[in-house]
């Protein structure tokens, strides 16, 4: 059974392949995959230059267009990252769709909406529809997308494999253990956005206005409290690296 991780509730196109990370070193397994993980320790992400275009949420056509360019940059951006972490890559499956459907990854989705990512398959879905209408405008939708790529960077460092392994079997600590994985795929999305922010135009007020979203909107038991969610998000955003994102040496009152 395909194991979902959604933003909300869930989110996908075939895995595209890339070349593998030459001399790439061993993807680290258990616990140490968790606390100890090279993508800690491997600096800064890449500035590059991701122009924002124009989006409107009632018209598919433009919103697929804006997240396959940003499924672009961030493409770019996580395959240099685990270059320079020695670490294998290959960019993950990606769908865009407009209503809830069967999808090649993550099978059928009826009644979900936000994003998911499915790790069997490696592969990620946005669903644009009329829930994204009062974020337009605002990058809350690139924010989306982000999160579920975080998702793909973690199944690549070998995270979600030992997340899954040591999950507590009590449903009560299984949310909270769970949380931990979510807010750290919230701090890697923060981390690219900072990476990316100089070029798409947007200012301070921006970003401000993404963290309150987040944080009245987006809080739940298995993804932690909406506070929290925007505190790892700016974490990552504030220093542009996913050093900051080690959710699993947290202690429980910053993963809540």
């Amino acid at each position: 059974m395909r194991k979902i991780i959604p933003l909300l509730v869930a989110g996908l196109v075939a895995p595209l392949l890339a070349p593998g990370t030459v001399h790439a070193r061993p993807v680290p397994t258990g616990l140490s995959a968790l606390t100890k993980n090279p993508i800690y320790t491997s600096g800064k992400l890449p500035v590059r230059s991701c122009p924002e275009y124009s989006v409107t949420i009632e018209d598919f056509l433009t919103a697929q267009n804006y997240l396959r360019e940003g499924a672009e940059c961030l493409d770019a951006t996580w395959t240099s990252f685990f270059k320079k972490a020695k670490l294998p890559f290959r960019k993950p499956g990606m769908e865009f769709i407009s209503k809830p459907t069967k999808t090649r990854a993550c099978g059928n989705m009826d009644g979900f909406w936000g994003g998911a990512y499915c790790h069997d398959t490696q592969g990620l879905v946005v669903l644009v529809d009329g829930w994204m209408l009062e974020y337009e405008g605002t990058p809350f939708l690139f924010y989306v997308l982000a999160h579920e790529y975080g998702h793909h960077v973690q199944q690549r460092a070998g995270i979600i494999k030992a997340h899954y392994k040591l999950m507590p079997k009590s449903t009560k600590a299984a949310y909270k253990w769970h949380a931990r994985l979510e807010l750290q795929a919230d701090c890697l999305s923060g981390a690219f956005l900072r990476s990316i922010w100089a070029s798409t135009g947007r200012d301070s007020h921006d970003w401000q206005q993404l963290l309150t979203y987040i944080k009245e909107d987006m809080g739940d038991p298995t993804h932690g409290g909406g506070k929290s969610r925007a505190a790892w998000t700016d974490r990552g955003f504030k220093a542009g690296s996913p050093s900051v994102c080690n959710t699993y040496k947290a202690p429980a009152s910053q993963v809540a």
